[in-house]
């Protein structure tokens, strides 16, 4: 079967099973996103509470009363992450908000359209923890080359952030560990929306692979670029101009989510994609720059130079996943069964 085969047979993904016509009524559509924000920021509410009563006690503010609240309050807002114990309330508190939010949401989802929540995490009947883990190692090896060399033609000189944030070596390691421990969940939280929930969404109206990829690749890009301090009246106009000042990062995340859509669709999961997604972020964080709150870090100029990592990124994040769909050796250890797989004729042919 040739390449284009492949890509055809994305369509059919055993992600995609069970869409019917509940998943193409407007009203249950309408009502997902507007509940769905609703708890989802009731959720998020819960679990940012929940990280402010954590960080008051572990410091002791909590004896301070309002005036120790008052005290976390104006640390998150100057948290740039540059500090161990800055770093460590920014990561705890996307964990425990973006988490939240996110189960919250397609929970909802899944009760108004009838699906079980499993249905957008797996079309494997348990969690395929050792292919989380391949993501996430496979991923390393295609992307610190990327930014390795991005870095060594940056007029910018940089200290790596987990060096930055603490002179001693126990802080170094904590907050690796950290990054580690709490990016993983944090990714989770964004593919079960991105490719999760509305990558099944789009497939209830269309099962061409180019829109789906693309189209939850540009999304889950615009996201990332929404305005922090924006009025009603000019969200629209503050976001665009987020995506004229920040092109780079526009086509990067662009990208990237298409890659994931892409590795969730050939696996049938988003087991791969999440381990993709917190490698790239894990290693942003310990080596580029640290975690903060704000929506737009840094603009993000295109250049040619930017253009041939993105090629080089979609195609590493290609090969590692058909090396997991064709390599018998490696598809067997990461629990991923030839009917997970999208164009089950081409998985039969594989190595070893």
């Amino acid at each position: 079967m040739s390449e284009r085969g492949v890509v055809a047979g994305l369509a059919d993904s055993a992600f995609l099973a069970g869409l019917g016509a509940r998943d193409k009524s407007p009203w249950r559509i309408a009502l997902t996103l507007v509940g769905g924000l609703v708890v989802g920021a009731i959720a998020a509410l819960a679990g940012f509470i929940l990280a402010w009563t954590i960080y008051m006690v572990l410091t002791g503010y909590w004896r301070e009363g309002l005036a120790g609240l008052q005290h976390v309050a104006v640390a998150l807002k100057a948290a740039d992450g540059k500090d161990l114990k800055s770093a460590l309330l920014v990561m705890v508190t996307a964990v425990t908000t973006n988490g939240p939010f996110a189960l919250a949401f397609v929970g909802l989802a899944s009760i108004l359209a009838g699906h079980r929540f499993w249905d957008y995490v797996s079309a494997a009947p348990a969690v395929r923890w050792r292919l989380l883990l391949a993501g996430l190692v496979l991923s390393v090896i295609v992307v610190a080359p990327v930014m390795a060399v991005d870095r060594l033609f940056s007029p910018q000189a940089i200290t790596a952030p987990f060096l930055a944030v603490s002179p001693k070596a126990a802080g170094r390691a904590i907050y690796i560990l950290a990054a580690i421990a709490l990016l993983i969940p944090a990714a989770a939280a964004e593919e079960i929306i991105f490719r999760g929930w509305l990558l099944r969404q789009l497939a209830a109206f269309s099962r061409s692979p180019a829109i789906l990829i693309v189209t939850t690749g540009v999304l889950f890009s615009v996201v990332h670029l929404l305005p922090e301090h924006a009025t009603f009246s000019s969200f629209l106009s503050d976001l665009a101009r987020n995506i004229v000042a920040n092109p780079g990062a526009l086509l990067d995340r662009t990208l990237m989510g298409g890659g994931f859509a892409y590795m969730t669709l050939r696996l049938g999961g988003i087991e791969f994609s999440t381990g993709a997604h917190a490698a790239n972020n894990i290693l942003i964080v310990l080596f580029i720059e640290p975690l903060t709150l704000k929506t737009v870090a840094s603009a993000g100029d295109l250049s040619m130079a930017s253009l041939l990592e993105d090629v080089a990124l979609v195609l590493g994040y290609i090969l590692i996943t058909e090396a997991v769909a064709r390599i018998a050796p490696l598809r067997r250890w990461t629990g991923v069964q030839a009917a997970e797989i999208s164009s089950p004729t081409l998985g039969a042919a594989s190595i070893g």
